[in-house]
């Protein structure tokens, strides 16, 4: 079964053994079910959780009213978010008992009613280790009954509410901000081929009056993967892709604007390189077509030079995979991916809030270390590492910080 995770990003699913359609829910009788899943599985919702609490309501509904008070009990199920995770290959993670609070667990649907009294569930806000994690969290109900002479209707006694994580975060400025310059460099990349690839961030820049404000640069022989905004030709508010010589998109993404957060994700396939900004296709094209691109040495985030890149940007989750990922990949990961992920060769946070260098997700990769104009090309381990401005309260919910102070 293909599952839409287009809607805000969330999947909130019944699952459904031996659902039955509208027609069918006319004849049944004495019969009672979790109102939300509707008999029916594919129903969407919506539970987001950062560092707040957010609550819902969940009701019990019966196929008929009945002459006698019907009791029922709803807990949480484990078990059945692991035959959801089964049945449609998720890796959902249970969120932990002691942050979830139901009104309460034991559920009466009043004679001559077809429901229940809403049970209110909070849930309690997520750590700062669970936000970072990047694990998708659910929650699982099963409903029971407690006597009652209508009957659990098999199927829809589960219903599964995934949960997409409202992340708050620091960043550091790079490029040039209050007259200072700064940049930063992955040394030390493993080579690798990458027959497709995937690189990913977060954006939020403060100027786009000069050409060449390079957000990602990554070179070895024969390969080029660079990404700036602004070529040539004014105004300066577009990207710029080079895939080297002969495969380069020369305006995409007109109309950019400033003090904006973007998020931007360039996808190779093999025979097509798309570019996505805020989860929407931009562009693609068959220059790249059939090349293998490479990673070696080094890494540059806003290299282009104080000549250049002449205005602030914040930066957030850069990512480089070694997968083509998909777009429903790519709108339910914006803003936090789970470091173990299949494909992922480097994810740098920069969420330290503090220093210069922004750690690697990735077990034994590389750090991204900052360096100003002074940096040594010929003999980088003579440079200094410096510590940039860094922004906090940089949320997902777009309540925090939006542009660059």
């Amino acid at each position: 079964m293909k599952i839409n995770k287009s809607i805000l990003g969330v999947v909130a699913m019944a699952t459904l053994l031996g659902a039955c359609n509208d027609r069918e829910l006319k004849e049944l009788s004495n019969q009672a079910y979790i109102a939300q899943t509707g008999t029916q599985a594919g129903r969407l919702g919506s539970l987001q959780l950062g560092d707040s609490e957010v609550s819902t309501d969940i009701n019990v509904r019966l196929s008929n009213p009945q002459d006698k008070d019907q009791s029922y009990s709803l807990e949480l199920s484990s078990e059945a978010l692991e035959q959801y995770n089964k049945l449609n290959g998720t890796s959902f993670v249970m969120l932990p008992a002691e942050q979830v609070k139901l009104s309460t667990a034991n559920v009466v649907v009043k004679a001559g009613a077809v429901f229940s009294e809403a049970v209110k569930v909070s849930l309690q806000p997520l750590s700062k280790e669970q936000m970072d994690s990047g694990k998708k969290f659910a929650i699982a109900f099963k409903l029971k009954s407690a006597g009652a002479s209508a009957a659990v209707l098999k199927g829809a006694d589960t219903y599964v509410y995934a949960i997409k994580t409202i992340t708050s975060a620091n960043a550091p400025i790079l490029g040039t901000y209050k007259g200072k310059y700064y940049k930063a460099i992955a040394r030390g990349i493993a080579p690798v081929e990458l027959q497709r690839f995937t690189v990913e961030m977060r954006v939020n820049i403060n100027g786009l009056n000069r050409n060449n404000q390079a957000l990602f640069g990554a070179w070895a022989p024969g390969s080029e993967i660079y990404m700036r905004f602004g070529d040539a030709n004014p105004p300066y508010d577009y990207l710029n892709i080079k895939f080297g010589e002969g495969g380069q998109i020369d305006r995409t993404f007109e109309g950019a604007k400033t003090n904006t957060w973007y998020h931007i994700a360039l996808v190779f396939d093999g025979s097509q390189a798309t570019l996505y900004v805020n989860g929407s296709k931009i562009t693609s094209t068959d220059k790249p077509a059939g090349r293998v691109f490479k990673l070696k040495d080094a890494i540059h985030v806003a290299g282009s030079g104080a000549s250049y890149f002449v205005n602030a940007c914040i930066f957030s989750e850069l990512r480089i995979w070694n997968t083509a990922r998909t777009l429903e990949q790519i709108r339910d990961n914006e803003y936090t991916v789970d470091p173990t992920t299949p494909g992922l060769l480097h994810y740098w946070k920069m969420n330290e809030g503090k220093g210069g260098t922004f750690a690697n997700s990735v077990a034994g990769a590389p750090a991204l270390n900052v360096y100003d104009e002074s940096y040594d090309v010929d003999h980088p381990e003579n440079s200094t590492i410096q510590t940039p401005v860094w922004v906090s309260n940089v949320r997902s919910d777009g309540k925090g910080t939006v542009k660059v102070p």
